[in-house]
């Protein structure tokens, strides 16, 4: 019987409720693809009977797992996932298998949606793979093609490179061949529109060669019958020559023949016929030799040549000197043994002969020298001719006798075949004490020694050659220590620069941090009541960086009232942020920021302040001093300090300086560094060699006219001066024009250079400031005023002397341009610490002990009676040339006035003028006379004197009538001599009065440093001089007190320096302003 009703299969769904079949031709359940045309509708299949497998959908084919038939393990050819036959090169991944989904007509349409998703996932990533395993194969094959490529490539390259070998080879091999051809085979063979062409083509260093020049090709030389060829190699520094061309057939073709040098880089050449040049329009004709060495090759070559050659002349004459010398320096020499006191101190175990060794023997008993540890021999030869050629750490000799009378040391050395003396020295182990035999030194005959070959001779020379060498590194390593100590110096004293200058202006304006840094905010306190703002009601500050050139300035920025802290008055301040690449900060302050405000510009200076930390350097300027003199080399007066210490504290303050000089025959050249020829160009006709060199570490440009202007044994004294220095203005435009030097500031010093500044403007470098520096006013006023109109600023040498200056004549029109700027002294020079001069040296801590013992020196020297040890007596100097400017009526009246009041008196200098010499001459004799042995004169000009008168002296006087800024005061302060002046000029700006100048002096953060008057009558020297002594005698602590702060104070080139940098800067912002504005005329 039929099931229960209840029993029966449940009937199908609704047809609403059914699964929609798959459109036809697609894969179950995937929808067609995009832009396929429409397929029918087919009916829905009938469900499965329940727990039925689930076919797979019409056109998976049976794909397990979802992947399309083929694509087992990522496709065919496909091993592990790896593409078969190609290294290195990654499959593509094969995408993840979704699990196999069914769709029956139980499924709701939620169900059938998500196995439609997975089957069109399915396909999507099928789809994938298939276009990975593509690229990739694609990748294969471009790689593939790549790599065959560059094979192809480097096979061509080294096939090329073996091919141009060949050829280059069978060049270098032919070139005799080639150039020993026919000029009408080379002429055949030319370039057809050339001026000249060379055989070979390529010029070859040490071969022969020819060059030929087409005239018809010249528009100079055309249609003429004689040409010569003046050449030379390496820019015209190597074998010039001059030679006639010979002709070579029609057309206007001539030829010469010469050989390239070993060691040229470049032909340089220029044609001539009749007078007519064709030289490349004034640049020469120039072709590169090729197969030799390298210009900075050659020049290095040179270079150590010339090294070479001097150590070897040196060494040669040296020698010479040594061997011809042996009669004097064996004079008085022991031989085999040498005895002291009674005793035998020093011998050899066997004779001393020339290449023996022996063992050199020192008798220590009774001598303390080492104590009890071991002592050193430094033995040299022929009267220690190349210093300690051989140092050994002696022991005790063995057996030999020990007692009161003998403790021998021994050490063995070989004595050189050129030896005719041993020379011996003795320290302790350590080289702190020494025994020379009381400056004798120990020494012995060498037995039968100077008998020496001519090989043995030359020998000698090579040591003696190394031996210059190690001294000379000793001595550069010396000299960069010494260096390296002397910027630490000045870098201190920059610091200590710059602490005076807060000082100085901390009543105007002050900064918080005192040195600010890059990257930070600093607060800017100012006071504008201590200037010309006093009555401002609103104060602005418009600031920028790094010399104005910073893109982004703070720009104007409103100051606000804030309590004052230092009790000077009202303050307003306000912050500014700093960025980190800014070196520099720059500022001035108004009353407003509209047009017709009031600006207080720090006197057209603007107000800096240097920022710490900066992540960019500071760009240096280029400063280039034109002058007729420079010291050491070629000085006649103080002018010549000037531009030599002025250059250095410059450059000390990171900016670059070069000098121009003209190039005297007359000269120290031995003080020069480095001198030589490095160039050569023309001014009005005349060749001009250039040569290049270090005076004091300065650069130097020397001019060398070859019309001799400057080859006549003197700097001034002709009648031609005013020509000679023309000329040399000219030619140091020229140069500087041929150079196409970049010139920031040009600064030119006194009459004889003054042409260069009032020089058409065109001739300058563009854009350039220029600088006017007058010394001596005495001389060429017609030309300094000339120079004042055209300069961008002018100087002199100290404040006062400015003023003093103003309202003369070639002065006056333009005295707004002229500031006064005091000179310096040299510190490492007038250093008593330092000082070679001394016997002892000293410093401000210790010049009492230094100053004795160079009073001590300078009467032993002078014949003066010895200064007594309770320092009662003054010594009084005067260092001076004995002019009626320098006061020489003061002078001597106040010399008298010493030596009646218990002083001495030492006088250093002569007078040009005979009257005022003889003058000076019977004072001496009269003062020697009723004062003996407290008087010395010296009428002459003696510089190590000077020295040791500065430091022995306790009082200078320098009661000069004129002054324009003065040395020996500061010199003198330098060595704890304090100056007795007369208030003028550099003298008033550098000396101040202890009890007259405090508050003069405290304006410029200094103390009080001497005794000072006006006026020029006699009671007005005695007016400071008397104070002076007075103090020395009865007020010995503070006379004490004095000396030392004297000592302490810095009167080098610190200060000056960093004035004319600020000017130097101020005048750049105006030269480029003028020129921006075409204010420049010519």
């Amino acid at each position: 019987p039929p099931p229960p009703q209840a029993a029966a299969p449940a009937p199908p769904p609704p047809q609403a409720a059914a699964a929609a079949p798959p459109p036809q031709g697609t894969t179950s359940g995937l929808p067609p693809p995009v832009n396929a045309p429409p397929t029918a509708m087919m009916p829905p299949a009938p469900p499965p009977p329940n727990g039925a497998p689930v076919p797979p959908p019409a056109g998976v084919n049976g794909a397990p797992n979802g992947y399309p038939a083929g694509a087992m393990n990522g496709g065919p050819g496909y091993t592990n996932g790896a593409p078969a036959g190609v290294p290195g090169v990654t499959p593509p991944a094969p995408g993840v298998p979704a699990e196999e989904v069914s769709i029956s007509p139980e499924m709701t349409e939620e169900e059938i949606a998500a196995a439609i998703a997975a089957e069109k996932q399915k396909l999507q990533l099928a789809q994938q793979a298939e276009l990975d395993r593509l690229a990739h194969e694609a990748a294969q094959r471009e790689a593939a093609e790549a790599a065959r490529l560059q094979a192809e490539a480097e096979a061509r390259a080294i096939a090329e490179a073996e091919e141009a070998k060949r050829k280059e080879e069978e060049f270098l091999a032919n070139i005799e061949v080639e150039v020993a051809k026919s000029a009408i085979d080379h002429i055949a063979n030319a370039p057809g529109r050339n001026l000249y062409f060379t055989v070979p083509e390529k010029l070859v260093a040490g071969k022969p060669a020819k060059i030929y020049i087409n005239t018809a090709n010249s528009g100079i030389l055309g249609g003429r019958h004689s040409v010569r060829l003046e050449a030379g190699f390496n820019d015209w520094k190597l074998d010039k020559f001059d030679t006639s061309m010979k002709p070579a057939g029609p057309g206007g073709f001539f030829y010469a023949d010469f050989v390239v040098p070993e060691l040229a880089y470049c032909l340089n050449c220029v044609f001539e016929a009749d007078n007519m040049y064709d030289n490349n329009g004034g640049e020469n004709w120039y072709e590169e030799v090729h197969y030799g060495k390298t210009k900075e090759e050659v020049e290095k070559y040179f270079h150590d040549k010339k090294i070479y050659e001097a150590a070897l002349e040196e060494a040669t004459k040296e020698i010479e000197v040594e061997k011809y010398e042996q009669g004097n320096r064996k004079e008085g020499v022991p031989e085999g043994e040498l005895h002291k006191d009674g005793r035998c101190v020093v011998k050899s175990d066997l004779p001393i002969k020339p290449g023996a060794t022996v063992q050199m023997m020192f008798n220590k008993a009774m001598n303390p020298i080492g104590g009890d540890g071991k002592i050193r021999i430094h033995v040299g030869f022929n009267k220690f001719a190349q210093g300690f050629e051989q140092e050994i750490t002696m022991e005790l000799v063995k057996g030999a006798a020990m007692d009161d009378q003998n403790y021998w040391w021994g050490a063995t050395v070989k004595i050189p075949p050129t030896a005719y003396t041993v020379d011996m020295v003795i320290s302790d182990e350590a080289e702190d004490a020494w025994d020379n035999n009381d400056g004798n030194d120990y020494r012995l005959l060498v037995k039968g020694g100077g008998n020496a070959t001519n090989e043995e001779w030359d020998a000698r020379i090579q040591e003696r050659m190394a031996y210059i060498a190690i001294q000379k590194e000793l001595e550069a390593k010396r000299q960069k220590e010494a260096l390296r100590a002397r910027r630490l110096r000045k870098a201190e004293a920059s610091k200590k620069a710059r602490e005076v200058t807060v000082r100085q202006t901390q009543h105007i304006l002050t900064t918080e941090p005192t040195h600010p840094v890059a990257g930070e905010e600093v607060t800017i306190t100012y006071h504008p009541e201590n200037t010309n703002l006093g009555m401002a009601q609103e104060v602005y500050l418009t600031g920028g960086f790094n010399r104005w050139t910073h893109p982004e300035p703070p720009g104007a920025v409103k100051m606000e009232a804030n309590p004052d802290k230092l009790g000077v008055g009202s303050a307003v301040t306000c912050k500014i942020k700093i960025p980190e690449d800014a070196w520099m900060m720059d500022f001035v302050f108004s009353d407003g920021i509209a047009e017709g405000s009031t600006y207080d510009n720090h006197f057209g200076k603007d107000y800096h302040i240097p920022i710490e930390g900066s992540t960019e350097e500071k760009p240096p300027l280029h400063v280039v001093h034109v002058s007729v003199e420079m010291a050491p080399i070629a000085k006649v007066g103080g002018m010549g300090d000037v531009v030599t210490a002025l250059s250095r504290a410059i450059i000390e303050k990171g900016q670059n300086v070069e000098v121009i000089l003209p190039k005297y025959d007359c000269m120290d050249h031995e003080q020069i560094e480095g001198l030589h020829l490095a160039d050569e160009f023309e001014c009005n006709g005349v060749e001009i060699n250039v040569w290049k060199g270090d005076v004091e570490d300065v650069p130097v440009i020397f001019l060398q006219p070859e019309n001799g202007h400057f080859d006549v044994g003197c700097i001034y004294g002709r009648g031609d001066d005013h020509i000679r220095f023309n000329f040399f203005c000219e030619c140091a435009l020229e140069w500087m024009k041929v150079t196409d030097a970049k010139v920031d500031v040009v600064h030119c010093h006194d009459w004889s250079s003054a042409p260069a500044i009032f020089a058409r403007r065109s001739r300058l470098p563009a854009g350039c400031a220029t600088v006017f520096t007058i010394h001596n006013l005495n001389f060429g006023q017609d030309l300094i005023g000339r120079a004042m109109e055209r300069a961008t600023f002018a100087t002199t040498v100290s404040p006062t002397y400015a003023s003093e200056i103003a309202d003369q004549g070639a002065i006056r029109v333009h005295k707004e341009k002229l500031v006064g700027v005091r000179n310096g002294i040299d510190i490492e020079i007038w250093d008593p610490m330092t000082d070679e001069c001394l016997e002892q040296n000293y410093n401000a801590d210790s010049w009492k002990n230094g100053k004795a013992v160079a009073k001590r020196q300078l009467a032993e020297r002078l014949k003066m009676a010895m200064p007594p040890a309770d320092h009662s007596v003054p010594l009084v100097g005067v260092v001076a040339r004995l002019t009626h400017q320098k006061g020489v009526h003061m002078i001597k009246h106040a010399m008298y006035r010493t030596v009646e009041n218990g002083g001495q008196v030492v006088l250093l200098g002569s007078a040009p003028d005979g009257n005022v010499q003889r003058e000076f001459n019977e004072m001496a004799g009269d003062i020697g006379d009723r004062f003996p042995g407290q008087s010395g004169f010296v009428f002459a000009y003696d510089e190590p004197l000077s020295h040791l008168i500065y430091a022995a002296s306790d009082i200078l006087l320098v009661p000069s009538m004129f002054e324009p800024c003065g040395l020996t005061q500061m010199i003198a302060m330098r060595y704890g001599c304090i100056p007795v002046v007369r208030r003028t000029g550099g003298l008033r700006d550098t000396v101040f009065d202890v009890d007259d100048d405090r508050e003069r002096a405290a304006e410029q953060g200094l103390t009080p440093n001497g005794f000072s008057f006006d006026g020029s009558q006699h009671y007005d020297i005695e007016y400071a001089l008397d104070r002076a002594m007075r103090m020395y005698a009865s007020e010995k602590t503070n006379w004490d007190t004095l000396v030392g702060t004297t000592m302490r104070q810095d009167w080098g080139w610190t200060d000056p320096a960093d004035t004319y940098v600020e000017h130097y800067w101020k005048a750049t912002k105006s030269a480029k302003y003028q020129a921006a504005q075409g204010l420049h005329r010519d």
